[in-house]
């Protein structure tokens, strides 16, 4: 571990709760750990283990010698840390990684020094093989019972990003643990959802101290510079991100430094990887910008692509020279990936979202080589959006952690079943749920029969007794003609409206940390809207009115 002041003071305290918390009785003892994205966490956890494998062997009044190890993590983080610990112990040979397979399986156990690397999504449904009974392997469970009844070791437990644990998938979590029951579980995450009286927490201040992440991140930086009425938004925030980019590499080369920023594009995020038609729009619309006005493209390796259907340019993207310059990406990015040179954050939002995640803008903090620069210019991160809110959220990656094991039904008694007959709809089961092309019809002739003529004279004064009967012929469409009239003296109805502005705010700079920004009038800036961001708009929100139709095919009938 490199001699950094605030990771060794606080994997000192980290070796000393633990080993407090393993002199205690009974089990599932928790610590939290928590510390910014970007202060090398898996470092110091490694290091932690490592600690507390010497410091039980060495002092004298510990109720153990030694311990067996279990770190979980989601997705495919356990793989990262894996190897990294692996690479970590290669010298010291103090410690052992392994992986499930790596086991022995005669046995059935894990050994003193053994981090056994598990993948949450192989252990959180009973059917997976590591949890399932088999003849042919001892399941998870099997192994840690084997670990502390025969071998007598207490398992600790590190649970990796532990706020995604706590998410929708809080019930499934809490019966994993409990099956396990390890002496210890250490809980590691730059927002923790668990409360414990035992807790480490390293400050941010500490960390850009030390020069480990920038000082500060500044939101849409001098974004009316250059501004033309003639572009989209969109196409304005690429050009600006862009533009800093291109300032970022020229000041690094005045540095000395063979390090190419990176400037990364989130399509907008609903908690999910696959595509939207909104999604699928605005990256055509980037991609084909990027091709055509600045020559980024995936043929030439300078534009890399993250999508769940497509996946470009990867190998390599890390590295501090790498030739890509741009990276699209929707969702995937946001957990576990560490590119260092990533310097600009372009996130498109959905209409209604004023929200930032820590993990996703955390990805643009890291400092490349662990030091501020003399230009500061490369010491703050920079975000572009397009979000036009009067407050801005900082928010963990997962708010929602309800345990629906809080929630029961209860069936009343003396109930008498129903029997009601039967009905289907004709349409396969794909097309239950959409507007068929019917629906057009059957929504302009309901319109203009039932509703049109009545609300135009409600809005504009109209009298009812002279108004054209709805029944004749073309008497709907003449009162619109007279409406559109009577509409035009108003002084509050605009029919020459060019051009649609929205507010977006300009040199906001903000820590990331979970809070909420207020923005004020004077750092708004006005932007127009072109009429294919309108569309989006207000197809998007058609979409929020359609309830439980699928929303991706019902507004385009």
């Amino acid at each position: 571990m490199k001699e950094i002041k605030y990771q060794k003071k606080y994997v000192c305290k980290l070796v000393d709760e633990t080993i407090d918390l393993l002199r205690l009785s009974g089990h599932r003892k928790t610590l939290i750990f928590k510390a910014p994205t970007g202060s090398g966490k898996t470092v110091m956890a490694s290091q932690l283990l490592a600690d507390l494998t010497e410091e039980l062997q060495s002092r004298g009044d510990s109720p153990y010698q030694q311990v067996a190890f279990i770190w979980i993590a989601p997705n495919k983080l356990h793989q990262q840390s894996y190897f990294k610990m692996k690479n970590y112990f290669t010298e010291t040979r103090l410690l052992r990684p392994v992986m499930y397979d790596e086991l022995d399986q005669s046995e059935g156990v894990i050994h003193p020094g053994e981090i056994l690397f598990v993948n949450w999504e192989s252990i959180n449904k009973e059917k997976n093989v590591m949890v399932r009974d088999s003849e042919q392997q001892a399941s998870l469970y099997e192994i840690t019972q084997r670990t502390q009844e025969e071998l007598g070791l207490p398992i600790v437990v590190v649970i990796d990003e532990e706020h995604l644990f706590w998410s929708k998938s809080a019930d499934k979590s809490a019966k994993v643990l409990q099956k396990i029951n390890p002496k210890v579980e250490i809980r590691i995450s730059a927002t923790p959802k668990t409360n414990s009286d035992h807790k480490v927490t390293i400050s941010r201040e500490e960390v850009v101290k030390e020069e480990m992440i920038k000082k500060q991140v500044v939101l849409n930086p001098d974004i009316t510079k250059g501004y033309n009425d003639e572009n989209e938004l969109n196409i304005h925030l690429i050009l600006c991100a862009l533009e800093k980019r291109r300032l970022l590499a020229e000041a690094y080369k005045r540095e000395g430094k063979n390090i190419n920023p990176l400037l990364l594009i989130q399509l907008p995020n609903d908690t999910t990887e696959s595509m939207t038609a909104e999604d699928a729009a605005i990256a055509t619309q980037v991609k084909t910008y990027l091709r055509a006005v600045k020559d980024i493209t995936t043929e030439n390796k300078k534009l890399a692509v993250w999508l769940s259907s497509e996946k470009e340019n990867l190998e390599g993207l890390e590295n501090p020279d790498n030739m890509t310059e741009v990276l699209l990406f929707k969702q995937a990015i946001a957990l576990g990936w560490d590119c260092p040179r990533a310097a600009v954050l372009l996130i498109f939002r959905k209409l209604q979202s004023n929200q930032f995640t820590i993990q996703t803008v955390g990805r643009i903090l890291r400092m490349p080589e662990q030091k501020f620069y003399k230009d500061d210019l490369l010491n703050v991160g920079y975000v572009y959006t397009d979000i036009s809110k009067d407050q801005i959220q900082i928010v963990a990656e997962d708010m929602d952690y309800l345990n629906k094991d809080a929630l029961q039904a209860i069936r009343r008694e003396n109930l008498h079943n129903v029997a009601l007959t039967s009905y289907y709809s004709v349409y396969k089961s794909s097309d239950r749920n959409r507007l068929g092309p019917d629906f057009k019809k059957e929504l302009i002739d309901c319109f203009s029969r039932n509703w049109l003529v009545k609300w135009q004279q409600i809005q504009f004064s109209f009298s009812l007794t002279t108004a054209p009967s709805p029944e004749g012929e073309g008497s709907s469409w003449s009162a619109v003609i007279e409406n559109k009239r009577q509409a035009e003296q108003n002084e509050h109805i605009k029919f020459d409206v060019t051009r649609l502005g929205v507010e977006v705010p300009e040199n906001i700079v903000f820590q990331n940390e979970v809070g909420i920004i207020d923005i004020d009038k004077q750092e708004r800036r006005e932007f127009a809207k072109s009429a294919g961001e309108v569309h989006r708009i207000y197809i998007d929100y058609c979409r929020s009115l359609l309830g439980g139709f699928e929303k991706a095919h019902s507004t385009d009938v």
